[in-house]
């Protein structure tokens, strides 16, 4: 079979699409993968670090609202869907799977018209522009969170099979995550992360939390990210000494099951680790994301009550108030763990590849 890929512009739509190549190569080794994308996009660099082919085609974000970048983008669109025409006619993939980002569109419009079977995967509670408008194309739409069916075209089979991730989070033991990390059994580990950017106003919100919790068995971690760090450690001078920073954090699955309380952004890929290990959330959803999916995700756990959401312009505010509150409640930390759990799907790769398959007979 052969397979050709497109997913970019951020690593929430990347690295996905890289966990359904790595589960269709593991499956079958004969397998061939091909990578679309853009030359300054984000996935010309991770995915040929990744061994994989990746060919480069012309491909412009649409503009939310109608100005001079439109016509640009819609000329990059046109441009990128000949390309994608020429190499589906020269190569003849079986399936074309999209994982979301601008850079899928010209692709999967190109697999229509030359009749190729389209598979398309969501991340988000909120599905992106791209999956919504190209659904009326596919054959099958899977979807990381359940019940959105309402948001794409009817022709096409929509299936629930979660978000891929790298199968270490489903492997991790929480004993032992806190073992290695020397964390005694009356001893309460909260976890704080940023993202691979640094988040300035999580930063300041577990500042403030911190001031507020004298506890000594309370240890509170904050991964800051790489572009922040340097200004973080200055400013860490004058914090509580409860607070540890990271610059990036290379095993997160063993501190985030060790951890009593996860406390970040709500990325979808965030949210399937979050879900694989069971951790109680926080989650501070960045209030710059495309179209807001980061509350919609964050919305899904609240709604389970898995997690907490807790909008960014109140995160300073309020952040330290939630913490006291969930410390002091053990039983509801407990429900919240279990909850996050029943979220979790351990083998999406090999649903969203079953699916693949399906459409390639």
């Amino acid at each position: 079979m052969k397979v050709f890929l497109a997913g970019g512009g951020t690593s929430g739509h990347i690295h996905p699409a890289v966990a359904i190549a790595d589960e269709l190569k593991k499956q079958d080794a004969d397998t061939e993968v091909l990578f679309c994308g853009t030359a300054k996009g984000l996935e010309a660099q991770i995915i040929p670090s990744m061994g994989y082919p990746f060919e480069v085609i012309r491909a412009a974000q649409l503009p939310m609202k109608p100005s001079k970048k439109t016509i640009h983008a819609v000329r990059e669109f046109l441009a990128g869907r000949k390309m994608c025409r020429k190499l589906i006619r020269e190569q003849k993939p079986d399936v074309v799977v999209g994982t979301g980002g601008f850079v899928c569109s010209p692709l999967i419009a190109a697999a229509h018209k030359e009749k190729v079977p389209i598979l398309l995967h969501e991340q988000n509670a909120f599905p992106g522009r791209s999956n919504r408008m190209m659904s009326r194309y596919a054959g099958t739409v899977c979807t990381s969170f359940p019940k959105l069916d309402h948001y794409f075209h009817k022709k096409a089979k929509i299936v629930y099979t979660g978000n891929p991730i790298r199968g270490v989070f489903s492997q991790v033991d929480r004993n032992a995550c806190r073992e290695q990390l020397g964390l005694a059994s009356d001893e309460i580990l909260i976890l704080a992360m940023g993202g691979s950017l640094g988040a300035r106003t999580v930063n300041q919100a577990i500042v403030a939390l911190a001031g507020e919790i004298t506890d000594p068995k309370v240890r509170i971690i904050l991964s800051v990210g790489k572009q922040r760090y340097a200004e973080v450690c200055e400013e860490a001078k004058n914090w509580p000494k409860s607070i540890e920073v990271f610059e990036y954090i290379s095993n997160p699955e063993v501190y985030l099951a060790a951890a009593d309380l996860f406390i970040g952004r709500a990325g979808a890929i965030t949210c399937a680790e979050v879900q694989a290990v069971g951790v109680p959330s926080v989650l501070v959803p960045y209030p710059y994301a495309a179209q807001d999916h980061q509350t919609y995700n964050a919305r899904a756990f609240e709604e389970a009550d898995a997690g907490v959401l807790l909008p960014d312009d109140q995160a300073v505010e309020k952040l330290p108030g939630i913490v006291k509150d969930l410390l002091s409640d053990k039983e509801k930390l407990g429900k919240m763990r279990e909850n996050t759990l029943k979220l979790a799907i351990y083998d999406a790769s090999s649903r969203i590849c079953d699916e693949v398959r399906a459409l390639a007979r």
